[in-house]
């Protein structure tokens, strides 16, 4: 009997309930391999890849650009070469008879439980999910971010367990003072935060700027760090990090001229998405964002703090690096200004945010750490 299997609008994260279809890489009746590129997705995130489930022929396009559809809806059927137009018919039927579109889960959208926390003379917006008793996952978003930057990455982490992700100061809802700027006061805010929180050790998990947090964090405050995830790093790199990106998200203030700014992020611009570049022009239109985003990319394009940071290294024991040979912003991880107990992951196909562009890679490779630790 032949195999016909489905091509079904993927869910990328708790929050996502919806998708549109951007573009099909493959035409119908082309040969397709398990993992194949098939069609770009747009979410309200990011545009992303959605790959074939299986190999065989891509033998309907159900979806066509510009729809949009819910998750687990059918965009598309593989099917073996020699399936009937018949075969593949019936299924089309059977599977949109069958279909019920998922309820929207007004829990599931909102998926970090958010609150402020007073930490080291400032309030800190924490968001936390999953349950547990264990060392919880600390999620410190990068430069211009804030927690949400997460939400492809939350699903498989809150099946380890407990979650809290912050926006560090001067980011999201937290307050906008951010001191010198230093990765030193960022990381004594955030051992606040925790410590405010009843948290003595957790596994951090850093991106960028955040990354550099963490490592900072791990280093000043011994035993907190269970485990050390670093992406994309800032700090880690012999070139440092873009000052045409730092400054070009200061001075951007319409999205024309944003957006390539944003571009630089990702290994494929498309990927950016008009909601992306909206949410960081109304990130930047709060009172005290633009001094406080001046103050951290002054401290970060003078490099005193990165090259502090590689001398203290060694007082890590063990760190894992998941980092892209492309990125635009922080450069490619130097492997020689690493102690023993590093390790580095390479993720192919990603620029500076692996955990949104090649997320269940990335997810898998954080949490075989975590259990790991």
């Amino acid at each position: 009997m032949s195999v016909v299997t489905p091509v079904k609008m993927p869910k990328w994260g708790l929050a996502m309930q919806e998708g549109a279809i951007v573009e099909w890489w493959k035409a119908e009746g082309a040969a397709v391999s398990e993992g194949e590129d098939l069609v770009d997705i747009e979410t309200s995130k990011i545009t992303n890849v959605c790959e074939s489930p299986t190999a065989g022929v891509l033998r309907r396009i159900v979806a066509q650009p510009g729809e949009t559809l819910p998750i687990g809806a059918l965009i598309g059927v593989v099917a073996d070469a020699d399936a009937t137009d018949a075969e593949v018919d019936a299924f089309i039927a059977d599977y949109q008879a069958s279909y019920v579109p998922p309820e929207v889960d007004a829990e599931s959208i909102e998926i970090l439980r958010l609150s402020t926390v007073e930490a080291a003379g400032r309030a800190i917006r924490v968001g936390r999910a999953g349950e547990g008793e264990g060392a919880p996952v600390v999620l410190i978003h990068g430069y211009s971010g804030d927690l949400n930057n997460w939400l492809f990455n939350l699903e498989p982490l809150i099946a380890l367990g407990p979650v809290i992700a912050l926006d560090l100061p001067g980011h999201g809802g937290s307050a906008k003072d951010v001191g010198d700027g230093s990765l030193k006061t960022l990381a004594d805010t955030v051992a606040a935060v925790l410590d405010a929180l009843g948290v003595a050790e957790a596994h951090l998990v850093g991106h960028s700027l955040g990354a550099a947090v963490a490592a900072r964090l791990a280093i000043d405050h011994t035993g907190i760090a269970r485990s050390l995830t670093l992406i994309a790093p800032a700090g880690l790199s012999s070139t440092g990090v873009s000052e045409e990106f730092l400054s070009g998200v200061i001075d951007a203030q319409r999205a024309r001229d944003l957006k390539p700014v944003m571009e630089m992020l990702l290994a494929d611009p498309a990927m950016v998405t008009k909601d992306m570049v909206e949410d960081v022009l109304k990130f930047k239109r709060v009172d005290g964002v633009e001094e406080a985003l001046m103050a951290l990319r002054d401290r970060m394009v003078e490099g005193a703090d990165a090259a502090a940071l590689r001398h203290d290294l060694g007082a890590i024991p063990s760190a894992l690096i998941i980092a892209s040979r492309t990125d635009l912003i922080v450069g490619e991880v130097d492997e020689s200004l690493l102690p023993p107990g590093f390790t580095v992951a390479w993720i192919e196909g990603a620029g500076h945010m692996p955990h949104l562009e090649k997320s269940a890679e990335v997810n898998a490779l954080i949490a075989d750490a975590i259990k790991a630790a």
